[in-house]
């Protein structure tokens, strides 16, 4: 947690080591395609580090902080213009 709040590379290292795949099933649970599944799983950890001074252990456990910023951009991303765009049928 400390090193997480001082910003240092080897907390967000670890993290990843220790949740990505955790997150992954989160985020492919409600995205499908892979690689836009992998890319919401990118920008998940992005927001991690730049919203770190955000959480706070008396809200709840991070792991439950982690699974909702997943959660809620893998929802953003199937809700966004461009996703659907982009998985619309010819002829819709």
């Amino acid at each position: 947690m400390r090193a997480l709040r001082n910003r240092e590379r080897i907390a967000i290292e670890a993290l990843y080591d220790m949740y990505s795949s955790s997150l992954y099933g989160v985020i492919s649970r409600i995205i499908v395609d892979t690689a836009t599944a992998e890319d919401v799983l990118q920008e998940t950890f992005i927001k991690i580090w730049n919203s770190f001074s955000a959480y706070s252990t008396e809200k709840g456990r991070l792991f439950t902080w982690m699974v909702n910023i997943a959660r809620n951009l893998a929802i953003d991303k199937i809700r966004s213009k461009d996703f659907k765009n982009q998985n619309k049928k010819p002829g819709t």
